[in-house]
C-alpha cells in the first residue's frame, strides 16, 4: 500500500500458461491523494506429463523439490551457470568488504 501526494507507478507481467504467452503494461501518474494497493498471488501445479518427460519416469513433486531425485543431464547447463552466479562474489558483499578496509 502506498499514500501520498503525488504518485506515479509503472509495472509489466508476463504470464504463460496453455493458451499461450500475453503481455500487460501499466502506468499511472496521480495528482492529490494517492493511494495504491497491490495484490499478487501465484499457484503451483503438478504436471506428471511433464515431470515424465523430463526425468524420464513419474516422480512424486515432494521427491523432486527436496532433492531426493537427481538432476535429469538436460539440467547440467543450467545448474553449471546457477553454481557460476551464485560462486561470484555479489555486489553488496563487495561493497561490504571495502567498507570493511
Amino acid at each position: 500500500i502506498s499514500v501520498g501526494p503525488l504518485g506515479r507507478t509503472a509495472g509489466s507481467d508476463l504470464r504463460a500458461g496453455k493458451g499461450g504467452v500475453s503481455a500487460a503494461f501499466a502506468y499511472a501518474h496521480s495528482r492529490g491523494l494517492f493511494v495504491g494497493v497491490s495484490i499478487e498471488a501465484g499457484v503451483v501445479i503438478n504436471r506428471p506429463d511433464v515431470n515424465e518427460a523430463f526425468y524420464g519416469t513419474n516422480h512424486k513433486v515432494r521427491s523432486i523439490l527436496s532433492g531426493l531425485v537427481p538432476p535429469p543431464k538436460a539440467a547440467n547447463i543450467l545448474y553449471k551457470a546457477l553454481h557460476e552466479v551464485e560462486s561470484q562474489p555479489q555486489p553488496w558483499e563487495i561493497a561490504q568488504a571495502r567498507l570493511q578496509y
